[in-house]
């Protein structure tokens, strides 16, 4: 039976290759309005982007290798929905168990590819507007969750960094998956 999901997968880790591969600018970013320094961050946006991508289309790889039956537009979002939806299914699936894992420690690349990711829609650094209480004032402190990694500043070697662990990961659990 043919996965619809490792063709996605693969070519957003190849668009993501392709990405980084393009030349930098050749200018000094330290202005970060510059055309220089905008190009750059679209760039690593763009990576980004295709490198979460790919990690979303290999947890319906997953998924849809266990035969969990998901509805397209209906798959898993992170690791742990999956890991319910094969519990919810009676099945086990090691390759799963160790996508856990991965998104739980604090110390795996996948933490930082999260928080990337995160910080991307919500640039205020983890921020987030306090509600106002009863009397309608709001507090003028900020309130930061503090159980999620702190971003690392965007950048083409982060980036790399986590394309080839993803890559890694990816061959070695289709590879593990072929044995059986």
């Amino acid at each position: 039976m043919s996965n619809p999901y490792t063709g996605t997968v693969a070519s957003a880790l190849r668009r993501c290759q392709l990405i980084l591969q393009s030349p930098a600018p050749a200018a000094e970013q330290s202005n970060p309005l510059s055309p220089e320094s905008l190009y750059e961050s679209a760039l690593c946006q763009g990576a980004l982007l295709q490198l979460w991508r790919a990690y979303r289309a290999f947890l319906a790889e997953q998924g849809h290798q266990l035969q969990l039956g998901f509805a397209p537009g209906g798959e898993p979002e992170t690791a742990h929905a999956l890991a319910q939806l094969v519990a919810s299914r009676g099945k086990f699936s090691a390759e799963v168990n160790e996508l856990v894992s991965l998104a739980e420690n604090p110390d795996s690349w996948f933490q930082g590819l999260e928080a990337a990711w995160r910080a991307l829609w919500h640039p205020a650094g983890g921020a987030v507007q306090s509600p106002a209480d009863s009397t309608g004032a709001q507090s003028l402190i900020p309130v930061r969750q503090l159980d999620t990694r702190a971003p690392e500043a965007l950048n083409r070697d982060s980036l790399e960094e986590w394309l080839r662990a993803l890559n890694e990961l990816v061959q070695r659990q289709r590879a593990h998956g072929q044995e059986w």
